[in-house]
């Protein structure tokens, strides 16, 4: 019982911890406008995979999302193009995709 109740305070604070990252805020969308180029580098030659590591439902909206292109668009999409990737494309996939770009771009906003 003692064992079980610190297994779930632990999960608890794993859980607090590993905070989902909000890619519908302005701050993320500025960041990937200003860092769109290396997020492009990043992510072009993986979207290509987007069949074989989305459920259908997330990779229709991901082709959806580029017009049924194969890279991402040259210039930088609108503000919410950011967030209505990150709903179709799982939070810990992201990061195949620029997540770590943006985050820290916005980490140094903050500070």
């Amino acid at each position: 019982m003692y064992f079980k109740s610190w297994s779930l305070v632990a999960l608890f604070i794993l859980a607090v911890a590993v905070h989902a990252f909000d890619f519908h805020s302005d701050e993320a969308a500025a960041c990937a406008t200003k860092h769109w180029d290396e997020i492009r580098e990043i992510a072009n030659p993986k979207i290509s995979m987007v069949d074989d590591i989305l459920p259908k439902a997330g990779a229709e909206r991901v082709r959806a999302l580029l017009d049924g292109k194969s890279q991402l668009p040259k210039d930088p999409p609108p503000r919410d193009w950011l967030g209505k990737a990150a709903d179709a494309i799982p939070e810990g996939l992201m990061k195949m995709f620029g997540k770590d770009i943006i985050e820290k771009c916005v980490n140094e906003m903050k500070h």
